[in-house]
């Protein structure tokens, strides 16, 4: 009898430790307990090279991670080197690449680049979730309305009613040149140059040009001839700034376009530029081009998927599946994330509409004939309108040198029906920065109600009026 106790005793023990309130009892032997198993990266990155005989580099960026712990338990030591990098990786948000044959390369958190080699399996998969006209505009409405919202975008800023402030023409061979500033909303003003030709034929097509990153922005001579080129072949070309980029043509400082509003302020602009443009007599609303480098590439695509009026985009040295761009206007918001897409998803979004992507073998377009251009003629096909997007790609730096514009030209003329024979860059006089100033080598024009700093940027920006949904 005293054992039959004894054994009792000893089951609804037994019984008690494997029932789910004891397993989450505080002091549980039965407790998960991941100290045992936590390693420092460094360590597992070596036991990984020793197992399983492969080179796995590390970063600079990342080599900071090499004495931070990680749980890793034995039994997830794989033997197939991605799935053990993966499970070691993850807890710290670190990524890898393979390189070759038996050789990783460990780099820290980018958010703004994908692994180049994942680029092409995702713009399949997007394929095979929209492989048709039908499924492909259900996912476009879904990516402008994702931007719209992540740009802040949603409800618009009703359009300002002033009057744009124009200065003095400046004649040169075939063009004119005028300093512009449009208010782009109340209290803050966005710099440009128009250009128009000498002698302007109606219904004339207009252009947005926008620049990139580089350190002269629309000053720079390549973006001067790209815009007076365009004049001289007989379109109004509106050249504009970004947003905080030039210290000196209004008070913002450049650190201020370090702040994701640059992105919201970069895309509104455009539709500024554009209202601009299209309400001079005789726009043709039926030829309206963009183009743009780099970040002016970036606003190129995001200005097409959003706004219907462009009818023609050339982005130049920006369209990859797997970069989206490292500067805050163009992941600050960031527009990627909600919808899972990328830039080529985005300028795809251009379909039916002429489209050129100009690419370069030495920054992250060089995959352009293998990977971008493939998937977004295949977009264009769903249209069958195959015959509208080119592309073209050279063995050059990131820049909108003279043959990527030689590129564009044609391209515009054809689609366009613009005068090709007016594409010669040596009849452009190239003025000085102080000259293309709206307000002033000093400022002395500057609106006396206008934004002097960020701060009253941002504030201008929550206070200005919205457009009222669409009943």
């Amino acid at each position: 009898m005293r054992h039959t106790k004894t054994f009792a005793l000893a089951a609804l023990l037994l019984l008690a430790a494997f029932s789910p309130t004891a397993l989450l009892a505080e002091d549980s032997i039965y407790r998960l307990n991941k100290e045992p198993f936590s390693q420092t990266l460094r360590a597992l990155l070596d036991a990984a090279r020793d197992d399983l005989g492969v080179t796995i580099n590390v970063t600079p960026g990342a080599e900071k991670y090499l004495d931070q712990t990680v749980p890793m338990a034995p039994w997830k030591y794989w033997s197939d080197p991605q799935l053990r990098l993966a499970y070691i990786l993850a807890p710290l948000d670190l990524s890898f690449e393979k390189k070759g044959e038996n050789e990783y390369l460990v780099f820290e958190p980018i958010y703004h680049i994908r692994p180049e080699s994942e680029a092409a399996d995702h713009l399949k998969r997007l394929l095979v979730r929209y492989p048709d006209l039908a499924s492909w505009e259900v996912r476009r409405e879904e990516i402008k309305a994702s931007m719209l919202r992540k740009l802040r975008l949603d409800p618009m800023p009703i359009r300002c009613t002033s009057d744009p402030i124009l200065g003095e023409e400046r004649i040169h061979d075939g063009y004119s040149v005028r300093n512009i500033a449009l208010e782009v909303i109340p209290h803050y003003w966005l710099c440009g140059s128009l250009y128009r030709p000498l002698e302007q034929n109606t219904p004339f097509p207009v252009f947005a040009v926008p620049h990139g990153h580089g350190q002269n922005g629309r000053f720079d001579e390549n973006q001067q001839i790209r815009a007076a080129t365009l004049a001289r072949m007989g379109a109004a070309a509106l050249a504009y700034s970004m947003f905080a980029w030039i210290e000196g043509e209004t008070p913002l400082k450049h650190t201020d376009h370090q702040n994701p509003i640059s992105g919201t302020m970069q895309t509104l602009a455009t539709m500024r530029v554009l209202d601009y443009l299209l309400s001079l007599e005789g726009a043709d609303p039926t030829r309206v081009g963009i183009t743009g480098e780099s970040g002016g590439g970036t606003q190129t695509f995001y200005a097409t998927a959003l706004d219907d009026r462009i009818t023609l985009a050339v982005p130049v040295v920006m369209v990859s599946a797997h970069f989206f761009g490292g500067c805050p206007c163009e992941s600050g918001n960031p527009v990627h994330i909600e919808t899972r897409t990328c830039n080529a998803e985005i300028a795809a979004l251009a379909a039916p509409r002429p489209l050129k992507l100009i690419a370069v073998t030495r920054d992250w377009t060089k995959n352009t004939p293998e990977v971008e251009y493939p998937y977004i003629r295949t977009i264009f096909g769903y249209y069958g309108a195959e015959e509208n997007v080119e592309y073209e790609i050279l063995d050059e730096e990131h820049d909108y040198g003279p043959s990527k514009r030689q590129a564009m030209y044609p391209f515009v003329a054809k689609h366009f029906c613009m005068d090709a024979e007016k594409i010669d860059e040596s009849k452009v006089t190239i003025e000085s920065k102080e000259t293309l100033f709206p307000f002033g080598p000093e400022l002395e024009n500057y609106p006396a109600d206008a934004v002097r700093s960020l701060e009253e940027l941002l504030e201008a920006f929550e206070q200005c009026p919205k457009q009222q949904a669409a009943q």
